[in-house]
């Protein structure tokens, strides 16, 4: 699998191209709200951020239809197309940390991510609960001492089997609502903390993450235009391109539709 698909709205689109970003939104605003819901709590995936793709090269109507009104475009882009980073980890003198969070990133209030090499998951389908409501919290015994740890990053790769005609893969982050300042000064008091705040559904302090697009990527995206696009947004598309992206290609979508 070289290259993953997009359907969006042109002004999302209009945003990429600007920014060189991609946007991964909270399961909190996800088209399916059980994601948002674990068998131990019952927001924890407002800490999950997801952006959606898939592999499918042929056109879906329900995803046009459901992702950019029949109106929007499909974006082609290569597989882990963002920036990496390399940092030394705070927690850790001497170790050596890459990852497509920038350091700077890492000192953001009540936002703490967790580092993760594999960031893009193909989405499970099934009707198994113990999939789609894990159990998160999970004990660790210390010596004669039990504490515990969320594994947030159970969420996010497994829906209904209902969704299965999205044939979905995911770029996936996950944050804590703590600050790393709390955990280098604090760690013991600010783990407690960051269990209280989960079980007391405080979210981390923003509802999106974006994601850096490496230029070379940029250089490969393909854009395919709705059934239904308007001659004026096709007009609108090909000057946002000459300006921010001339290199990309533009197709026309293959379904006629009244």
């Amino acid at each position: 699998m070289d290259y993953l698909y997009h359907y969006t709205n042109l002004s999302a689109l209009a945003r990429i191209l600007k920014n060189r970003t991609i946007r991964l939104n909270s399961l909190k605003n996800v088209d399916d709200l059980n994601e948002l819901v674990s068998a131990d709590y019952s927001k924890a995936g407002q800490d999950c951020f997801v952006s959606s793709w898939t592999s499918e090269k042929e056109e879906s109507i329900p995803m046009w239809n459901m992702y950019s009104n029949m109106d929007g475009v499909r974006i082609r882009l290569p597989v882990n197309p963002f920036e990496r980073y390399t940092w030394e980890d705070p927690m850790q003198k001497g170790s050596i940390i890459t990852s497509y969070i920038p350091k700077k990133d890492l000192y953001r209030k009540n936002m703490f991510p967790i580092i993760e090499d594999n960031i893009l998951h193909k989405v499970n389908y099934t009707d198994d609960e113990e999939l789609l409501y894990p159990n998160l919290r999970r004990e660790v015994q210390h010596g004669i001492h039990i504490g515990y740890y969320i594994e947030i990053n159970k969420l996010g790769k497994n829906k209904n089997i209902s969704w299965e005609f999205q044939k979905e893969w995911r770029y996936l982050l996950y944050f804590m609502p703590i600050s790393l300042k709390d955990m280098l000064k604090e760690p013991k008091l600010t783990k407690k903390r960051m269990g209280e705040r989960v079980r007391n559904n405080i979210n981390v302090a923003q509802d999106d993450y974006f994601l850096k697009i490496r230029e070379e990527c940029l250089d490969e995206l393909e854009i395919l235009c709705a059934p239904k696009i308007d001659k004026g947004d096709r007009i609108l598309l090909e000057c946002l391109t000459q300006v921010y992206c001339p290199q990309a290609i533009i197709k026309d979508s293959m379904l006629r539709i009244r």
